[in-house]
């Protein structure tokens, strides 16, 4: 009975560190989508905010400010804090690129 009961224990300790790992490789996976999420996220952001000083469109300036309180608001942040993270998230995705080899 014992050696039934310790093979049991060890392959399903093997599968449990098995499934770790598969995790772990997976948060570094995920960790890069959330990036280029993010920077997408601002660049659009930034697309916005340069047509609109190009443009000067009626009203555009007032629904930008709308449209990122909402945004930000919808994210958890303030305004700030949400505009503030992009310099460093496209930091990182651009060091991302550069290390995969695409730059």
């Amino acid at each position: 009975m014992k050696i039934p009961l310790f093979i049991f224990v060890v392959l399903f300790s093997g599968f449990v560190v098995a499934e770790d790992k598969a995790q772990d490789d997976m948060s570094s996976v995920i960790d890069m989508m959330i990036v280029a999420k993010a920077t997408g996220m601002c660049g659009v952001l930034s697309q916005l905010i340069n047509f609109q000083q190009t443009t000067k469109m009626a009203g555009g300036d007032e629904f930008l400010v709308r449209f990122l309180n909402t945004e930000a608001a919808r994210l958890g942040h303030t305004t700030e804090s949400m505009v503030g993270q992009c310099p460093a998230v496209v930091e990182k995705y651009n060091s991302t690129m550069k290390l995969l080899g695409y730059e």
